[in-house]
């Protein structure tokens, strides 16, 4: 089985970070608790993963590099 490389969650509030001061205060964890489920629901329609996928990334708080490049542009547009 290849192993695929994974990428934090988190990595996504970095650049949001560096991108915008305002995102470095701490309610903004709760708005990007949102942004990661506004994807979710995006990448659900689009048919990618089940929802119980997207439950466990955020768990977990890594998802895969394609996932995550989703996600980045997700958050950064």
């Amino acid at each position: 089985m290849i192993s695929e490389k994974k990428v934090l969650i988190t990595s996504a509030l970095t650049l949001l970070q560096e991108r915008d001061p305002e995102w470095k205060k701490a309610k903004m964890c709760r708005q990007f608790k949102i942004l990661f489920q506004g994807w979710r629901q995006a990448e659900l329609r689009a048919n990618r993963h089940t929802a119980m996928f997207y439950t466990r990334a955020w768990k977990r708080m890594w998802l895969s590099q394609a996932d995550y490049v989703r996600f980045r542009n997700y958050v950064l547009q």
